[in-house]
């Protein structure tokens, strides 16, 4: 009996935090897309773009979510429009698809 209650905490446990993971995939209007991965328990966001992984700290800002790191700088307004500035490019007007 206690590996059956074990077994099914494990399983509520695991199935809310899976529930918790936000995934999006991002358009812009120069063409460029992106994934973008937010887990509840970091306060970073996860990148996927031109084959790279890159994981981002958030910043404060007045405007929007902010997260920079190595020239690299993802934000998003409350709106869901996002903006993601690259050394040499900068992709604006960036839509959830």
């Amino acid at each position: 009996m206690k590996r059956i209650v074990l077994t099914l905490a494990m399983l509520a446990a695991g199935a809310t935090s899976t529930q918790a993971q936000q995934f999006y995939h991002y358009e812009c209007k120069d063409n460029t897309t992106f994934e973008v991965a937010f887990y509840p328990e970091t306060k970073f966001a996860f990148l996927q773009f031109d084959g790279k992984s890159l994981q981002l700290p958030k910043r404060f800002s007045l405007t929007s979510q902010r997260f920079p790191k190595n020239g690299v700088t993802f934000s998003m307004k409350k709106n869901g429009a996002a903006t993601i500035k690259r050394v040499g490019k900068t992709s604006v007007d960036c839509q959830v698809k």
